[in-house]
C-alpha cells in the first residue's frame, strides 16, 4: 500500500498531460503553448517547402513543354531536309544522265566543254585555297564562288543548246 503514493494513479488511469513529473498544474498550459508554437512553425516550414516544390514542378513543366516544342520543330526541319535531299538527288541523277548522253556522243565540242568546265573548277578551287578559303558567309558575291556559279550557268545554257 505504501507504493500507491509513488505512482501518479490519475496519470496512469487517464494518461498524463505532461511528460514531466511533479506538479503539472502550472506547467501544462506552458507546454501546450510551446507545443502549439512548435506545430505552427512546422506547418509554416511545410507550407514554404510545398510552395518551393510547386515552383520547381512548374519550372520542370515549362522545360518539358519547351523540349516538346523543340522536338516538333526539329522533326519538321528534318522532314523538310529529307524532301530537299530527295529533290537534290533527283537533280543529280538528271544531270548525270545528261552528262552520260553528252559524253556518249562522239562530238569534239561536248568533250572540250566538259574538260574546260573541269579545268575552270580546278583553277577556281586552287585560287580560293590560296586566298584563304573563299568568302565568308554574308559577304558580297564577287569571289571565286560567284565566278564558278556564272560559269555553271553559261555551261548549262550552252550544254542545253548542244544536246538539242
Amino acid at each position: 500500500m505504501a507504493d500507491r503514493y509513488k505512482v501518479d494513479q490519475r496519470a496512469a488511469l487517464f494518461g498524463g498531460r505532461s511528460r514531466t513529473g511533479g506538479n503539472a498544474i502550472g506547467r501544462s498550459a506552458d507546454t501546450n503553448l510551446e507545443g502549439h508554437a512548435h506545430r505552427e512553425t512546422l506547418e509554416q516550414q511545410n507550407d514554404s517547402r510545398l510552395s518551393e516544390l510547386e515552383a520547381k514542378v512548374s519550372q520542370l513543366k515549362d522545360i518539358t513543354r519547351g523540349i516538346g516544342r523543340e522536338t516538333k520543330e526539329s522533326l519538321g526541319f528534318l522532314d523538310n531536309l529529307g524532301a530537299t535531299m530527295d529533290k537534290a538527288g533527283s537533280l543529280l541523277k538528271g544531270t548525270l544522265g545528261q552528262l552520260t548522253t553528252m559524253t556518249s556522243a562522239k562530238s569534239g565540242r561536248s568533250g572540250l566543254l566538259i574538260c574546260g568546265f573541269i579545268m575552270l573548277f580546278v583553277a577556281l578551287y586552287f585560287l580560293s585555297s590560296l586566298r584563304g578559303g573563299g568568302a565568308a558567309p554574308g559577304a558580297d558575291a564577287s569571289g571565286p564562288a560567284a565566278a564558278a556559279l556564272a560559269g555553271a550557268k553559261s555551261l548549262r545554257q550552252g550544254g542545253n543548246a548542244t544536246v538539242r
